[in-house]
């Protein structure tokens, strides 16, 4: 689907997330303005009349309390400074002067009434002061007359001040008319606003639901899918804004995850299906090396046919440590962290590729550090980061012409044992190197998944190191391994491969060569104690394989039986119990897990006494799957000096010390 340009994401929330919030403001702000000018008119208004009426209240009790003091006065026969005194100041408060600021709310047909009724009662205080000059003189007849004035004034006054608070209410109430129906127009604007913005609200979540609830919900319903195991599974890309990038970010990871399950799948048949004929390829790899061992073994053997016989034992050998290495590299194990040393696991790996140098014309060096101290962690999951490192080197050297040159090395310095990659290939581009370690990033095309370095770097950070890129002047890429040394109390770890040459100072330019082994005997390693008086039951399904051990140990001075599967082994036990019982672990009838379990449950003692041979070695690369004791199980093709070995200290041991024959 082709996707639409579209606003991003965060533009698109952040308008619908600023209009929601501008029209919710709006209502608010709109309401203030057409309210509040009515209200604060009114409440100016009201102020007004109400500090102006304080006012008139003020100058009329004045004056009222002024008048009866003269009518009091005049039926007295002398009145007192004092009196006089205090009508005087009444009378002047009467006369004061109304005083209106020009910003008052006073309207102009009431400003009319406030200058008539201030007029008033101007006009009672001066009588009133005419009335107390009268007293001073004695005259009091002309004051009491004089009232007779000052009350027909007062009515005067009260009549103003009666018209005007009519016209004072009148303005009042027109004010709170006007307040009234501003409310109500508002209440009618905000009905419609909340009207409008409610048929907006599903406009909003038309938005939002497109843009982000609905790719929101298709990926985590095609997160569920993955965590439920379906890697096809794909969710459609709406736009290219985030959740679109997101989605096609999801895809990749679907798909890439996808081609990588069926590579796993592949992978994990090859497995299986190696593991199940390894028992068939080890048995005539076992006949063939133990007949070359006993060929050997024979004095009289000489000349280019003793040549011969060696050179097929090592090869015979040979294809025994690759076969070995190979199961060990496609079975999971359990992490089983332990000293390691590096040069082991750098030939163990080269073992492991090392029919590719050939093929693709490439020439090996480096130096291998002889003096390297061990590192703790994961022999086998280090080895695997070896061999994709080597792996990666090998396919960045098929695009370029010969000379191709691959060089691996190890030093320690400051605390730290590295083991570095390196290749004369183009090396990684400047664009690929910053993301070369996230996980999908692949410069192989569609060939890689992209997982390989970021599961590398994860091992050595597992163990405390790490895995980094460096492109010296004039070389390709070079890829350094790096892990902290061991403490010095962590326990040894047997190497990740078969039994390995002493190390080397420096690798040559060429695959490593295999084990060879000695031309002069059974092998140099023969241990020198003999196998006399011990008798063993060898029950073993192929003749091949049977006979040479049967020779060997015979000559050794063993007494042997054989027998071809359970069923025999186990008849002849019943008549002649035997020290040693080599049993393999896969036969037909009863193989040597049901003669273990059988004479478990009839003669303990005897079951004790058994060894185990298999060329099915998938069963040992994982622990605790092998329904036998580990320490008791001889990996085919055993060689028989080996096999020599591991009997005498088998019988010495606890196992083999009870009974005889």
């Amino acid at each position: 689907m082709t996707s639409r340009r579209l606003l991003s994401l965060r533009v698109t929330l952040l308008a619908v997330a600023l209009g929601a919030g501008a029209y919710a403001a709006a209502l608010p702000v709109y309401l203030f303005f057409r309210v509040s000018r009515p209200a604060l008119a009114l409440g100016a208004a009201t102020e007004a009349i109400t500090t102006v009426s304080a006012v008139f209240a003020r100058r009329d009790s004045a004056l009222n309390r002024a008048v009866a003091i003269v009518r009091d006065l005049t039926h007295r026969p002398r009145p007192s400074a004092d009196s006089l005194r205090l009508v005087r100041d009444l009378a002047a408060i009467g006369r004061t002067p109304l005083q209106v600021s020009g910003g008052a709310a006073i309207p102009q047909e009431l400003g009319a009434a406030l200058v008539s009724i201030d007029g008033a009662l101007w006009r009672v205080g001066n009588v009133l002061e005419e009335s107390v000059a009268q007293l001073e003189r004695g005259r009091r007849a002309d004051a009491a007359a004089r009232l007779v004035t000052v009350e027909q004034l007062l009515r005067v006054a009260h009549e103003r001040g009666a018209d005007g608070s009519r016209v004072a209410r009148a303005y009042l109430t027109a004010r709170q008319g006007a307040l009234q129906s501003a409310a109500g127009e508002a209440r009618g604007d905000a009905i419609l606003w909340l009207g409008l913005g409610a048929l907006l609200v599903p406009l909003l979540v038309l938005v939002v639901r497109r843009r982000v609830w609905r790719p929101l919900h298709e990926l985590e319903t095609g997160l569920a899918q993955v965590a439920d195991g379906d890697l096809t599974v794909s969710v459609p890309v709406r736009g290219s804004d985030e959740l679109g990038r997101l989605a096609e970010h999801f895809n990749a990871m679907t798909r890439v995850l996808r081609d990588r399950a069926e590579e796993q799948g592949r992978f994990a048949a090859a497995g299986e299906l190696l593991a199940g004929v390894a028992h068939e390829v080890n048995n005539p790899l076992m006949a063939i090396a133990a007949h070359a061992e006993n060929r050997l073994a024979d004095p009289a053997f000489e000349g280019e046919q003793r040549s011969e016989m060696t050179q097929i034992l090592r090869q015979a050998r040979r294809a025994t440590k690759l076969l070995r290495g190979l199961l060990r590299f496609v079975h999971a194990t359990d992490r089983d962290v332990t000293n390691v040393n590096l040069n082991d696991v750098v030939r163990g790996a080269l073992d492991l590729v090392s029919y590719r140098f050939g093929v693709d014309e490439i020439t090996v060096g480096g130096q291998l550090d002889a003096s390297l101290p061990p590192v703790q962690g994961d022999a086998i999951k280090l080895e695997q980061v070896v061999v994709n490192l080597l792996s990666n080197a090998i396919d960045a050297l098929r695009g370029v012409t010969p000379p191709r040159h691959l060089s691996v090395d190890t030093w320690v310095r400051d605390g730290q044992v590295s083991v570095a990659v390196g290749d004369n290939g183009r090396g990684v581009a400047p664009d690929i190197a910053p993301r070369l370690f996230r996980p999908f990033a692949t410069t192989k095309g569609r060939r890689g998944t992209g997982l390989g370095l970021y599961i590398s770097r994860q091992i050595a950070r597992e163990a405390g190191g790490d895995l980094t890129l460096t492109s010296p002047p004039g070389f390709g890429a070079r890829f350094v391994l790096s892990l902290p040394l061991a403490p010095a109390s962590a326990p040894d770890s047997p190497t990740p491969t078969a039994p390995a040459p002493a190390p080397a100072p420096a690798l040559a330019p060429s695959k490593p060569s295999s084990e060879s082994p000695s031309g002069g005997g059974a092998s140099a390693q023969a241990p020198a104690g003999s196998l006399a008086g011990l008798r063993v039951l060898i029950v073993e399904d192929e003749e091949a394989v049977r006979r040479p051990m049967a020779r060997y140990l015979t000559r050794r001075g063993a007494q042997v039986d054989e027998a071809a599967d359970g069923v025999e082994g186990l008849a002849r036990l019943r008549v002649q119990p035997a020290n040693v019982i080599l049993a393999d672990l896969r036969m037909p009838r009863m193989g040597g897990v049901e003669l273990y379990a059988q004479l478990e449950e009839e003669r303990p003692e005897l079951a004790a006494r058994v060894l185990f041979l298999s060329g099915d070695v998938s069963q040992l690369a994982q622990p605790g799957n092998t329904p036998v004791p580990r320490e008791r199980v001889l990996v085919k093709p055993v060689e028989l000096a080996e096999l020599e070995r591991r009997i005498l200290a088998f019988v010495r041991g606890a196992g083999g010390s009870g009974g005889g024959a």
